[in-house]
This record gives structure tokens, C-alpha cells and sequence, in this order.
């Protein structure tokens, strides 16, 4: 068992955790729904608004296929998972947008978890621009 000052810690932590994370998206649209509005965005947890710069998303609908448009969601999320280890991120959302981020990257992606070291998120980055948005994670159990 923990001493108590170490449980206000990690509840401390958690707090921090949430603060840190507040202009993760609360919502996600569509590509082909952002396309469509004079000033693409969606809200952020803390209620601010994210918005997308056009030239982003219109290289990124040049890339896909039009019938996939209104299959993917924006913005891509990337995740700094702790216990994962020094670096890691993992790709959050559906199937489409994990192959999306394997394509742009040149990674061959199984089913399940996309997994992305620091370098790749970075890359990542450089090609979705205003698109990507990346959070952190701490796992519930402390004893990673």
C-alpha cells in the first residue's frame, strides 16, 4: 500500500495530466465535413476551437480517394503512452486513419494498435501539419 502523500501525488499528476491534454479534440469530423465549412475546426476538451488550414486538408484529399472522404476523421490523434516506454506514441481513432499514418510514413500496419516512436510522430507532423494533434497519457496503475 502507498502512503497517502504518495496517492495526492499521483493524483496531482492526473490533473496535470488533464490540463495538459485540454486542446485534445472533444469531437472529430469528417474530411469531406471540414472541406465543406468556410472555416473548418472542431472543439477542444477546454472548449476552444482547432482549426485546420485549408492547404492541409486539401493536399490530404488530393492523397485519398474521394469515397474515403467521408470516412476519415480529423484530426489524426497521436498519444504519448507512458508505460509504453521512453518515446512511444499510439495512434488513436479507426482502422482508416491508422492507415493513413501508416501509408504517409511508409509502415507496413497490421490490425490493432499503430504504435510510432518519436522520430516517425515528428515526420508525421511535417506531412498532416495543422491535422495532427497529439496528447498524453498516464496509465491508471502506477507501476509501469
Amino acid at each position: 500500500m502507498w502512503p497517502k502523500r504518495y496517492d495526492r501525488y499521483l493524483a496531482h499528476i492526473s490533473k496535470l495530466i488533464e490540463k495538459i491534454n485540454a486542446h485534445m479534440p472533444k469531437e472529430r469530423k469528417t474530411l469531406a465535413e471540414l472541406l465543406a465549412e468556410e472555416e473548418p475546426f472542431v472543439e477542444a476538451v477546454d472548449g476552444s476551437k482547432i482549426y485546420f488550414k485549408r492547404g492541409d486538408l486539401e493536399r490530404l484529399a488530393e492523397r485519398l480517394p474521394r469515397e474515403l472522404h467521408g470516412k476519415i476523421f480529423l484530426p489524426i490523434v497521436v498519444v504519448r503512452r507512458l508505460e509504453l516506454g521512453k518515446g512511444i506514441y499510439v495512434v488513436y481513432g479507426g482502422a482508416l486513419e491508422k492507415r493513413l499514418v501508416a501509408d504517409l510514413l511508409g509502415l507496413r500496419k497490421a490490425e490493432g494498435e499503430l504504435q510510432l516512436y518519436r522520430p516517425q510522430v515528428s515526420l508525421l507532423l511535417s506531412k498532416l501539419k495543422s491535422l495532427l494533434t497529439i496528447g498524453f497519457e498516464a496509465p491508471e496503475d502506477s507501476n509501469y
